[in-house]
């Protein structure tokens, strides 16, 4: 069963992820620093997104800038991240969920 969700509830709940990170001692200042240019990133995409209604105003060197930064990070916190604090993890699932709505938008609805 497919669970729709709002693009705009995307952006709430990776930016209530990483405040979660910045706030926990699992994580490493280096990664919480690269974390916080992404969120900035990121708070400039949804702002955009609630004037435009369109997920078409960033830069796509910046989707990759975020993919590979949110990329790492997961790739290194999964394996010693606890249950309850499976950040990395859904980091990774919320950001996948708004890149692809992103391309689909990008693509005209193309698939």
């Amino acid at each position: 069963m497919k669970i729709d969700r709002d693009v705009n509830s995307y952006f709430e709940d990776i930016i209530e992820c990483m405040n979660c990170i910045h706030k926990s001692d699992v994580y490493g200042n280096n990664e919480k620093e690269n974390l916080n240019n992404v969120k900035k990133k990121i708070e400039y995409w949804h702002n955009s997104y609630l004037k435009s209604n369109t997920l078409k105003e960033i830069n796509p060197n910046d989707i990759k800038y975020m993919d590979l930064e949110i990329t790492d990070f997961f790739d290194k916190y999964i394996k010693i991240e606890s249950v309850k604090e499976n950040y990395s993890e859904r980091l990774l699932y919320d950001f996948s969920h708004l890149a692809k709505e992103w391309k689909n938008e990008m693509l005209g609805g193309m698939k």
